[in-house]
Parts: structure tokens; C-alpha cells; sequence
């Protein structure tokens, strides 16, 4: 049966296509689920714990996925799509908070089913020497797709909210479709695969971390950007614009930095975009609405957003080939993990001490996983000089 690397450019082309389709359908539900549930009522308490169920679902189902992809293939993110797109479809159909969540943590499941299988395909399948530059066009096809569907969703909420969530739905059915028709066949796995492996955690602790925080800033930021936008004065639709605009800014960002990691190394340019995340969150609350909002959500935003592309690609680098779906499906979860934690705390937060606080909460999870992380690594240069001063004395 064909692999993958036998035809790298047509598999990415679907690959990036069809995770576009899905991010369009999570664009539209995100800020639509949030706005939907504020019109009801709702604090934002239970708007963030309502996505946090959304990533719990994720973080849920995740781990399962190696398994049905060993099983089905490309069926499993086929599966995964068109069950992603008939929940957000639905979410407007029923009513009261039971519902709303049981639609959410379906539709969180379903997500984890749709990406772990692309981002593996990517990571195991397609040419290594380019890991980082594909994994940088994969995360512009989803910054793609998620912002022109947060850009509908708002311009559509005013008076067509409920055909803006059928449009997001069509979007994930689409996308599945494209999967079945048009996905090469991918080379046969193993039924019985060999005993794994460990997958070091402690010494991937920054890649894994990377994909955490993404998770934290994601998952706040989905639940609480537009609203803190439209507290600051700025219209519904002036709001879906400037969030649409700055993508624009966080797409042309982010394949020349793959490009620059593929050439200086992961690890550096990862942590220069820690850096730049950190000093963002700082100045997003003093810019107010001046010129300099929308230039620090575009830091924020480009720079957070290579945090997923280039752990993935550093992760790739360091294990087997063999590992790589197991390690992928713990990558997502723990990006899940961090997503379901971001909104609960920065609502927490918001209702605490106002809008501003979700940056607060930001900040502090990224300098968390910095602070660990250099630790661990400290832990372990004192750990090996040890081991090294031992060997000279034998």
C-alpha cells in the first residue's frame, strides 16, 4: 500500500485543507458558544467552564485515538469531522445548561479524533528535514480556517447567529468528505506492535509544556478575547474584524519562523517566542485601544500559536517513529489539559478581579512552564557532571 512519502505534497494539501474545514467550524463555535451563553445569562464563570468541558472532552478522548487510527486510518479523523460539524450544528437546538455542555464535551471528543491522526501523519509520515516548515503550513491552514470562522460568526451573530452554527457545521462535513475522496493511502501498521517505549517526559518537559501553555493561552483566550474587546468599547463587528485581521498578521508569521527553526534550531526560537508571549501579555492590558492593541495580538497570537508547531516538531525530532502517534495523542492532551484549565481560571479571574485579570492568569502559566523547565534541565546538567565526575574517579 502507497505511503505518505511517496506523495508528501498531495497528503499536506489535504491534510491542511481539510484542518482548515475543521478549524473554520471551531472558529464559528467559539466566540457563537460564548456570546450564545452570555445572552442567556450566564457569568463568566460557566462560560469558561463551558469550554473547559469542551477541552476536557479533548483531553478525554485523545489518548484513545492511537488505537482507532492503528485500526481505522484516515477513517478515525473522517469520523471525528463529521461528528466535530453536526455538534456545533446542533448546539442551538436545545436549551438550558445540560445540553450546552453535553454538546460541548461531544464536540471536544470529536476534535481530539480529527487532529491527533492529521498532526501524526505530519510529524511520522512526511519528509523529516521539513518537519518544522510543515508543521508550520499545517498551523496556518488551522489559523485559516479559525479566523475566517471567527470572522463570520461575529458578523452573523447579530441576526443570523443560528445559521452561523449550521455554516461552522457544514465546514467539519466538508472537511470530512475531503478526507474519504481525496487522503492517499497510508502505508499498513503493525496489529502487533512492539512493547513502548518510554516516552521521557522529564527531558521533553519543554515540549510538552509548549503544548500546555498554547492550551492555557487558546482556551482563555476562545472564552474571553471578543469579550474583553467589546468591554473596551469596540462593536461586534469591529471586534470580529480586529481578530481576523491580527490572523492575518499570526499567518505570515508562521512559516518563516518554521523556516528559521528548521535552519537555527527548535529549541532557540522556541524560547524567543516565549520570551516575546510574556512580554505581550504585559502589554496587552496597558494598550487600551490604542495602536498598540492590535500590534500585541499579533505578538500574543503569532508567537503562542508557533509554541504547538514547534514542540510538535522538537517532540518529532527526539523519538521513534513508532512512538509518535502515543506521543502526539499525550501532545494534544496535555494541550487539552491546558485549554480546559485556561478559561476556568481566567473566568475565575475575570469575575474576581475584572476583564484585565485573564492576562495576569496568562502570564503566570507561561513563566510556570519556563520556571520548570529550567529546573529540570538544571537538575539534570548537575545530575550529569555527577555521573561524569564518577566515571573519571573509576
Amino acid at each position: 500500500m502507497r505511503t505518505l512519502t511517496t506523495a508528501p505534497r498531495r497528503s499536506l494539501l489535504v491534510i491542511c485543507l481539510a484542518s482548515a474545514g475543521w478549524a473554520f467550524s471551531f472558529g464559528v463555535a467559539s466566540p457563537l458558544t460564548s456570546l450564545w451563553l452570555k445572552q442567556a445569562g450566564c457569568s463568566d464563570t460557566v462560560i469558561g467552564l463551558n469550554t473547559a468541558v469542551y477541552y476536557g472532552g479533548l483531553a478525554l478522548a485523545a489518548l484513545g485515538v492511537p488505537r482507532l487510527m492503528r485500526r481505522f486510518g484516515p477513517a478515525a479523523s473522517v469520523a471525528g469531522m463529521a461528528v466535530a460539524g453536526l455538534s456545533v450544528a446542533a448546539f442551538p437546538l436545545g436549551d438550558g445548561l445540560v445540553w450546552w455542555f453535553a454538546v460541548r464535551l461531544v464536540n471536544g471528543m470529536a476534535g481530539a479524533l480529527s487532529l491527533i491522526p492529521m498532526e501524526t501523519y505530519v510529524n511520522r509520515d512526511l519528509p523529516a528535514r521539513h518537519r518544522a516548515r510543515n508543521f508550520g503550513l499545517y498551523a496556518v491552514a488551522l489559523t485559516v480556517g479559525w479566523s475566517l470562522g471567527n470572522g463570520a460568526a461575529l458578523e452573523l451573530v447579530a441576526d443570523f447567529a443560528r445559521l452561523a452554527f449550521a455554516v461552522g457545521g457544514a465546514a467539519s462535513l466538508l472537511a470530512a468528505v475531503l478526507v474519504r475522496c481525496a487522503f492517499p493511502a497510508v502505508g499498513e501498521q503493525s496489529t502487533n506492535p512492539a512493547k513502548p517505549t518510554a516516552l521521557a517526559f522529564r527531558r521533553n518537559f519543554l515540549s510538552f509544556g509548549s503544548a500546555w501553555s498554547q492550551g492555557f493561552l487558546e482556551g482563555g483566550m476562545v472564552a474571553f478575547l471578543s469579550l474583553y474587546l467589546l468591554a473596551l468599547g469596540l462593536s461586534e463587528q469591529q471586534t470580529g474584524w480586529l481578530i481576523s485581521t491580527t490572523m492575518i498578521g499570526v499567518l505570515l508569521f508562521q512559516v518563516p519562523v518554521a523556516w528559521l527553526a528548521d535552519r537555527l534550531g527548535r529549541l532557540p526560537v522556541l524560547l524567543a517566542c516565549y520570551g516575546l508571549v510574556a512580554a505581550g501579555l504585559i502589554g496587552l492590558p496597558l494598550a487600551g485601544t490604542s495602536m498598540l492593541l492590535p500590534v500585541w495580538l499579533f505578538v500574543v497570537g503569532a508567537c503562542s500559536g508557533a509554541f504547538y508547531p514547534l514542540g510538535l516538531a522538537l517532540l518529532g525530532e527526539r523519538l521513534p517513529e513508532s512512538e509518535l502517534d502515543r506521543a502526539n495523542a499525550w501532545y494534544l492532551s496535555l494541550e487539552c489539559v491546558g485549554s480546559l484549565m485556561g478559561p476556568a481560571l481566567m473566568g475565575a479571574a475575570r469575575d474576581w478581579a475584572g476583564e484585565t485579570a485573564m492576562f495576569v492568569v496568562g502570564e503566570g502559566a507561561v513563566l510556570l512552564v519556563l520556571a520548570c523547565w529550567l529546573a529540570l534541565r538544571r537538575q539534570q546538567t548537575v545530575a550529569d557532571a555527577a555521573t561524569a565526575a564518577t566515571r573519571r574517579a573509576a
